[in-house]
């Protein structure tokens, strides 16, 4: 046997054993807001802090959740899911028609943000990356979300588009959030990719998970408390000027 075969079978063993789920504890989701400050300010999208965490007004809503893949122990990437609340959504700050625009037909939005993982090579980190949004995905089709939003740098977009089926619904511009980096805005209706299967539909939608691996986990107030301490002042989010906010 190769010494490449034996490092495949050992790199496959490794992504088999990697847990995905929904952060389920303090200690899960403040490593996961450790690794999204690490890697944002290693790639310059961030500025430093003392906290050494990256937490968002948006984090202390009940319409938010974070997902998490472990391996070894270890957290190896997160992602966060902000449903449409009180606050609105991250994006409005620069893309607000787009998302007004679908608010008013009556549609359920989130959006994702805040990704960051510790990669050991591209394709482990479309494999992880793959099953943690495979994770996402399914718990927004059960929370009852129509359309799945995102912000991504244009250079990721074609990836988006092709793979995931998400379509474009705007044009470039500098995002606040991420030292203002270029950025465009895309979307996946669920709807449409039932109907229109991307190349990923089968991997995402083909087995569905456990009710029980997309249960929601709620913080409690002290952990509220503490995390409001921690939240970015130089993000930026904005207050629906409707009423019918979700609370």
């Amino acid at each position: 046997m190769s010494v490449a075969t034996l490092r495949s079978r050992s790199r496959d063993r490794q992504m088999a054993s990697v847990e995905y789920k929904v952060a389920g504890s303090p200690a899960e989701r403040r490593d996961a807001f450790g690794l999204v400050y690490e890697q944002y300010l290693k790639s310059g999208l961030s500025e430093p802090n003392q906290h050494h965490v990256r937490v968002t007004p948006f984090h202390l809503l009940s319409t938010t959740h974070m997902f998490v893949a472990y391996r070894s122990g270890q957290i190896i990437a997160t992602m966060t899911l902000v449903g449409d609340g009180v606050l609105g959504l991250p994006m409005e700050s620069i893309y607000g028609d787009e998302v007004a625009a679908r608010r008013v037909q009556g549609l359920r939005l989130s959006e994702v943000s805040c990704l960051a993982d510790r990669r050991s090579g591209h394709r482990d980190f479309l494999s992880v990356f793959v099953g943690l949004s495979r994770v996402m995905a399914q718990f927004a089709r059960r929370q009852g979300y129509d359309q799945l939003l995102v912000v991504c740098h244009p250079r990721h977009a074609a990836f988006y588009r092709h793979y995931l089926g998400f379509a474009m619904i705007g044009s470039v511009a500098r995002c606040p959030h991420v030292q203002n980096k270029p950025a465009v805005p895309l979307c996946l209706d669920f709807d449409y990719v039932d109907r229109h299967p991307p190349a990923c539909y089968k991997r995402f939608f083909g087995d569905w998970l456990p009710d029980q691996q997309l249960r929601p986990s709620r913080m409690g107030p002290i952990e509220i408390n503490v995390l409001r301490r921690l939240v970015d002042q130089t993000f930026q989010s904005v207050r629906r000027p409707d009423a019918l906010a979700p609370a």
